[in-house]
């Protein structure tokens, strides 16, 4: 339980801190879209909208917080280093699997959300795709501009196999999403107004 609360404790606080923050925006977001969305599918588009800034945010959070600095080597770039860790650990330290299992954790909501909001990623392989890119671009930061970090290429290998994990139980909420459901009076008034107007005869 100490290993559990020594990796995750402070992840844990700053979520709660932020979940209600999250409520208000999702609630708030609603009401606006009430006015030319059905409620349904105006509460289903915020609730992921806010998901996915919450879920951005949390990210943020975790790669800037400030880490005791590393002795041994910042750079990992052999595969399967950070396993190798965790399998010789010491009997009964889950720290390297809890930090591995974070990894894998950590960007799947980017790969399940993402492509419930953007057209463009319309694939798998392309969710898959932006996830690697969001992983190289934190590990260039956590080497070049951070200090206390490990650049390893199991985190990479890590982070983009949750994303593509995420896409993969998304997939079947893709189109749901994506098709635009007005409310009846929003969807009348916005026919009428393309409805060609036409001069009335002057009457004689």
């Amino acid at each position: 339980m100490r290993q559990f609360d020594a990796a995750f404790g402070g992840v844990i606080h700053t979520t709660l801190f932020m979940f209600p923050l999250a409520v208000v925006v999702a609630v708030v977001a609603v009401l606006v879209r009430c006015r030319w969305l059905r409620v349904q599918h105006a509460i289903r588009i915020s609730v992921v909208d806010v998901a996915l800034v919450y879920s951005t945010l949390f990210v943020v959070h975790l790669v800037v917080i400030p880490q005791p600095v590393v002795v041994e080597n910042a750079v990992r770039l052999v595969p399967g280093t950070d396993l190798g860790v965790a399998v010789h650990a010491e009997p009964g330290d889950i720290a390297p699997w809890l930090q591995l299992l974070g990894n894998l954790l950590l960007l799947l909501p980017l790969g399940a959300l993402l492509p419930l909001r953007l057209a463009a990623v319309d694939s798998c392989a392309k969710a898959a795709l932006v996830v690697l890119a969001t992983t190289c671009c934190i590990e260039l930061v956590q080497y070049a501009v951070l200090t206390g970090r490990v650049v390893s290429a199991d985190d990479v290998l890590l982070n983009t196999a949750g994303g593509l994990a995420g896409a993969l139980l998304s997939r079947r909420w893709w189109a749901d999403f994506r098709v635009p459901q007005p409310r009846p009076e929003a969807a009348r008034a916005r026919a009428a107004a393309l409805r060609p107007q036409y001069a009335r005869p002057h009457g004689g």
